[in-house]
């Protein structure tokens, strides 16, 4: 779904100017756009890197409607902007500006260093992060819902459930936590509250405690599993949380395990809050669990052409019947193998509408060592439903009023956590009703 098409010919810098010859759509004839060259060698390098951007969206872009003579005129203006820049952090914020003109908030680039690298070790499967993720708790508060093992929040003695009071000295009333995503990206000063566990006798007791907390390296687990069990058998439960290049490898050896060892008769797909990855580590994993020839996604591309995208060598290595779990927080190759798996498989959707990002993306390095990420198309579900801005609909809905603390990491077997999750009671319900008849 990637296409390679070539838009620079030549870039030369002279002096004090620039001089760059590009292909473009607008002109049967190459273009030449000479610009002023700042004398500041890290801001010519984000000039440089603007060029580039501008390049690959001129070529690339999704948007059937896309205006070209427009994007040529935004590209002289910001090259003049960069050429009065003080700083390279000034002319890179004169390419995000260049780039919020195109109306789509996942085309942006990465700045060299910290954004590119963690991106990259993202799709990698290890990050640099303090290791917790907040959820929503009753009476429009946030609690802990997620600790990292081996994470400077684990190791500052945070635990799942408890209360979020204050983020850097601001108060979380109110707000959610999305509103806190990128406070919690750094170091940060969080004030929080532990409700103790009672004796029969005894009423709760609170505790009220701060810790200082910086990023740390952690290493992702993409894939978490355990064995449920039923009255008349073994669910295996699987969560993809990244689709990271090692996210099909670990899914492989969780369905084997589960099969093998646990004697797993139904399967349960959890994707909740899984933002996408890459697109490969995706197909691969449908790979196991559809059959060759299946349909995978309909792909439409900027310049309005159409792609059905079939599955190829499928090793069809889960038979066994399957439930996916969906919420708001599924979004991008999350939405694009939950709508394959219903479309030509028939699985059933459980949850909530998923976020509708429906698009694929190209990661494009730039010479700088920003990285863009270019929408590239958009794509639609097998049966030729749209994702983008719209989302998937679950077939059984279900909400659950607080996100459930998970005490587990890859490979165990501990699922006591689980079984109180009212989504996957309700997954188990289906499989039951309707596969597991007897």
């Amino acid at each position: 779904m990637n296409r390679q098409v070539p838009w620079c010919k030549s870039l030369v810098a002279a002096g004090a100017a620039l001089a760059l010859a590009v292909s473009t759509a607008v002109a049967a004839e190459d273009l030449t756009i000479s610009f002023k060259a700042s004398r500041n060698p890290e801001i010519r390098k984000a000039q440089k890197s603007l060029v580039e951007a501008w390049g690959y969206v001129e070529t690339q872009f999704m948007e059937p409607e896309f205006d070209h003579r427009s994007w040529s005129r935004e590209l002289q203006k910001s090259l003049n902007e960069t050429y009065t820049a003080t700083s390279a952090e000034d002319a890179y914020q004169v390419t995000d500006a260049m780039l919020k003109t195109l109306g789509d908030p996942f085309t942006r680039l990465l700045r060299p260093g910290r954004q590119a690298t963690a991106f990259q070790n993202t799709t990698e499967g290890q990050v640099n992060a303090i290791g917790l993720q907040l959820a929503p708790a009753p009476g429009n508060r946030l609690q802990v819902g997620l600790v990292l093992q081996s994470s400077p929040a684990q190791a500052a003695g945070i635990r799942p459930g408890d209360e979020v009071m204050e983020i850097n000295g601001l108060s979380v009333e109110g707000k959610s936590r999305q509103d806190w995503a990128e406070e919690l990206k750094s170091e940060a000063e969080m004030r929080l509250v532990r409700q103790s566990q009672p004796d029969a006798s005894d009423a709760a007791q609170s505790e009220s405690y701060t810790v200082h907390l910086k990023p740390g390296p952690i290493e992702v687990h993409p894939v978490q599993y355990a064995a449920l069990t039923r009255p008349d058998g073994v669910t295996g439960y699987i969560r993809v949380v990244v689709f990271s290049q090692n996210a099909a490898a670990d899914v492989q050896y969780a369905i084997q395990e589960l099969t093998s060892h646990d004697g797993a008769s139904a399967f349960i797909l959890d994707l909740r809050d899984n933002s996408g990855g890459v697109v490969a580590s995706g197909y691969s994993i449908a790979q196991m669990l559809l059959k060759d020839g299946d349909d995978f996604c309909v792909v439409k591309f900027g310049t309005g052409e159409e792609e059905i995208v079939h599955m190829q060598q499928a090793s069809h290595l889960l038979t066994q019947p399957l439930v996916v779990l969906l919420n708001g927080g599924t979004a991008s190759t999350s939405e694009l193998l939950a709508g394959a798996l219903h479309d030509s498989a028939g699985v059933p959707l459980v949850g909530e509408t998923t976020f509708g990002k429906g698009i694929t993306q190209r990661v494009v390095p730039l010479s700088d060592g920003s990285v863009l990420l270019v929408s590239t198309a958009t794509y639609m579900t097998p049966h030729r439903v749209p994702v983008h801005k719209v989302g998937l609909q679950p077939d059984i809905a279900c909400v659950p009023e607080v996100t459930q603390a998970e005490y587990w990491v890859s490979g165990s077997r501990d699922a006591d956590d689980l079984t109180q999750d009212p989504c996957i009671q309700i997954a188990q319900d289906t499989l039951q009703q309707r596969f597991l008849k007897s």
